[in-house]
């Protein structure tokens, strides 16, 4: 189906409407540089958060990266330590589309084969290079330390662990297909994200841009990677387990679950695909929350959230729900773990011994149908509120 969009609008506090006129990629001085130097000084633009919400800030690296047999345009890192690179092209014939994607894949080929010190020198070669990899995030609060940046940079580049995206101007609807190719593609451990952005101009010359994700990859589990020592063990998934499509943030996420609780990652799932009917969902960002929308709340609620120590915080419940709905909740969900309610300011939560939120392997997968019983009765306490 093809895509129609419409003209933004801007319209400033005293509801004065401002004239916007489109900018496309190859006319005027609007060219690919142009969009490289673009999101390279304003990396917000990319939408990194929907494709891999579990990356984090991306921090301009270098352009012009030598890299196989080219250049990569636009090279990311994340203070810890995740690679993004972003290839800008102009979409105007189908060739150049499939070579885009076999350009992808070469350069996600030759940076598995470096190592640490080889990906620092060849980042240096390009422009606007820093000396050192680390000075790029030494300086920011959730940067790992130095000799841990390195080996999750390093482990990245080995496992092609990264996220590759093309971004471009009037992308046809049928190159949405593109990123099919890439599923096939033998040990792919990557993420491949085809990204419009569409550059409006305002009168005052400001620009205003507007990405939008059209198809990314994802994964399909087919064995348990696991390393050794100097080894490497492939496992194959449960016979139980079903292939499950995710993005590198969730199995990131699961493989920190996994390390506490071999069971988890499929209690977890199984938890995910229980509240699926009732309409709670869950969303992975800093955190795997337990979200529900409903047209007579202001905002979405949530049922909670699994840190990444695997504790199971419920303190966001109480902030979009009536007490009448969200203190059975908690109560309930106390009792299943034997702790108690705390009340507090910043929002009441269940807690165990020390005040600290239980773990989820406290409630999974022994209490799971008990949990998903609480939810859906609030759910119910939700909508009868609703009707009443």
């Amino acid at each position: 189906m093809a895509r129609a969009l419409g003209k933004p609008v801007l319209i400033d506090s005293a509801g004065d409407q401002s004239r916007l006129e489109r900018i496309f990629l190859g006319s005027g001085n609007h060219s690919e540089k142009w969009l490289q130097a673009l999101i390279q000084a304003h990396p917000d633009i990319l939408p990194i958060t929907e494709i891999e919400p579990g990356f984090g800030t991306l921090v301009p690296a270098a352009r012009e990266v030598p890299c196989g047999h080219g250049f990569i345009d636009n090279l990311y890192l994340t203070p810890s330590g995740d690679i993004v690179f972003v290839e800008t092209k102009l979409w105007r014939n189908s060739e150049i589309r499939r070579e885009v994607v076999a350009q992808t894949l070469d350069y996600i080929s030759a940076l598995t084969s470096m190592s640490f010190e080889d990906f620092q020198l060849a980042v240096s070669q390009g422009e606007n290079a820093p000396k050192r990899l680390y000075d790029l995030v030494s300086d920011l609060p959730d940067a790992l330390a130095e000799a841990e940046f390195i080996d999750a940079v390093a482990s990245n580049l080995r496992r092609g662990r990264m996220l590759a995206m093309v971004l471009g101007d009037g992308i046809r609807s049928e190159t949405e297909t593109l990123a099919r190719l890439l599923q096939s593609h033998a040990g792919a451990h990557f993420t491949f994200a085809l990204v419009e952005v569409a550059t409006w101009r305002t009168e005052t010359g400001a620009i205003l841009a507007i990405p939008s994700t059209l198809a990314k990859t994802v994964m399909i589990e087919r064995g348990i990677v696991r390393l050794e020592g100097a080894g490497v063990r492939v496992d194959p998934v449960p016979a139980r387990a079903k292939p499950r499509a995710q993005s590198l943030s969730m199995g990131d996420f699961m493989a920190g679950m996994a390390k506490l609780d071999a069971a988890l990652p499929q209690a977890i799932y199984a938890l995910i695909d229980a509240l699926e009917p009732i309409g709670v969902y869950a969303e992975l960002k800093a955190s795997l929350s337990f979200k529900f929308d409903h047209p007579d709340l202001n905002r979405t609620a949530s049922f909670g959230y699994i840190d990444k120590q695997g504790r199971f915080w419920t303190n966001p419940t109480s902030l979009n729900l009536p007490e009448r709905v969200w203190r059975p909740y908690l109560e309930t969900l106390a009792v299943l773990v034997g702790g108690y309610v705390v009340d507090q300011p910043t929002g009441p939560f269940v807690a165990i011994s020390s005040r600290s939120a239980p773990r989820i392997n406290d409630l999974l997968p022994q209490h799971r149908e008990a949990l998903v019983e609480a939810i859906e009765k609030a759910v119910r306490d939700i909508n009868e509120g609703s009707e009443a």
